[in-house]
């Protein structure tokens, strides 16, 4: 026994000897070409290596300059993690390949790339400088092909639902509910009798509510709070349980209602709700808004929603002192005049460019499309007001183009940018080219 290990511990060293050695950053360290930085405390080679697509079983402590900045060893649940291609030179999954089951190591990592290339974050923005490392303290458990490991899931998801089933018959039989079971399987129980109409489809309800688990854990409430909780019934924005128990309310009616799991969440935890999870709700009908109401308030706040628009933009422009225009109502103040070409149609206009609200909000800019973005003139491909402003540059010239909304997006909401929004772009016009 005391042969094999020894035989595994020199396997292990010659492999690692294909690395870089010892390194004076951090002493004890070997060092990759990648630049992660390694040192193996159990070493077997003779278990099990994973393969790319392979999913990991890990325990995993992570410490930033030797502060605990996560501990995944400490949960109750089960951490598995799948083995990819690096994201980018010495990460974790450079480091998750290096090891066998039974393993445990730790490795530093550049903290500013796993910032950025794992959580999208912006490294100085969350306090970490270009010189950081992570350190994880990794070590590997089990195994799985992936194949395994689906299949576990599913005899897990199996599992899961048959006791969640088992559950609520149980409380059912336990609390003498006698009521019949919708064909969802969900209970409407009657507490108060409401002297209204119900809703119907297309109609805004507004609630209130208590959820709790079967046992008895509150998950959520709004009878102590002043805001209600309100959505318009048919368009998906709730549960099931609660698009198929609404309808079946009067107005002022008070329901206890259960509702099992895949009328519910379904697999997906939410908040403090567990996938699986079983639901006992407490609701009253508070009020009703049709359809017609729903449509005339939704009227009255883009009147309002515009009448701001087109305030703020001129506020905007007396403010900053902008004063030329076109004939579209495209504002703009060159910074930078030169006497470069001025890009014709059918010209290719070669651009850097910030995009952002009246009030400074981001939108966007050519960084995050390679540093430059080219936009042929004449195609109408981009914003009317971009177009028309950078057919009015010249090569080198710099300057702000403040978008009214009519020449933006417009009176309707486009992904993330709400209707009637004004736009500003500062914009540089690199080069013309031909094609």
């Amino acid at each position: 026994m005391k042969k094999h290990f020894v035989i595994s511990a020199l396997v292990c060293l010659s492999v690692m000897m294909l690395f870089t050695g010892c390194t004076q950053k951090y002493p004890g360290y070997k060092k990759t070409q990648s630049g992660m930085y390694y040192k193996f405390h159990n070493c077997n080679t003779s278990a099990t290596q994973p393969k790319l697509t392979d999913f990991l079983k890990i325990e995993m402590k992570c410490y930033l300059h030797d502060s605990l900045y996560y501990d995944w060893q400490g949960t109750q649940h089960q951490v598995y993690t799948q083995l990819q291609d690096p994201i980018f030179a010495g990460d974790l999954q450079e480091a998750y390949a290096m090891m066998h089951v039974g393993d445990s190591a730790s490795f530093y990592v550049k903290a500013d790339s796993i910032a950025a290339l794992y959580y999208d974050q912006d490294p100085n923005a969350v306090g970490l400088a270009p010189e950081d490392y992570f350190r994880y303290e990794v070590k590997l458990v089990e195994v799985q092909t992936e194949e395994e490991f689906q299949a576990n899931v599913e005899k897990m998801k199996e599992s899961m639902k048959i006791e969640a089933k088992r559950a609520l018959d149980e409380y059912v039989v336990n609390n003498n509910i006698n009521v019949t079971p919708e064909p969802s399987g969900v209970y409407i129980i009657p507490i108060e009798k409401g002297k209204g109409r119900c809703p119907v489809k297309g109609e805004k309800v507004e609630l209130d509510f208590s959820a709790t688990l079967l046992n008895g854990q509150p998950v959520g409430s709004t009878f102590d709070s002043p805001e209600k909780f309100s959505f318009v019934l048919g368009e998906g924005y709730t549960i099931q349980g609660w698009e198929e128990i609404v309808p079946k309310m009067h107005l002022g009616d008070r329901v206890k209602a259960i509702i099992p799991f895949d009328m519910a969440y379904g697999e997906h935890s939410v908040g403090e709700i567990p996938a699986y999870a079983n639901l006992v709700y407490d609701i009253k009908l508070l009020k009703i808004t049709t359809a017609a109401e729903l449509h005339a308030e939704a009227e009255r706040a883009l009147k309002a929603l515009k009448e701001e628009s087109e305030r703020a933009f001129f506020d905007y422009l007396k403010v900053n002192n902008i004063t030329d225009y076109t004939a579209s109502g495209l504002f703009f103040a060159k910074s930078l005049v030169t006497e470069g070409a001025q890009p014709q149609k059918g010209q290719t206009a070669r651009i850097k460019f910030d995009a952002s609200y009246l009030d400074g909000t981001p939108l966007g800019d050519s960084e995050q499309l390679g540093g430059q973005y080219d936009l042929v003139i004449g195609e109408g491909k981009v914003l009317k007001g971009l177009e028309e402003g950078v057919s009015l540059m010249r090569v080198g010239e710099k300057a702000r183009f403040v978008l009214p909304y009519t020449l933006a997006y417009g009176a309707n909401p486009y992904g993330n940018i709400p209707a009637y929004s004004n736009l500003v772009f500062d914009v540089e016009l690199l080069d013309v080219l031909d094609k």
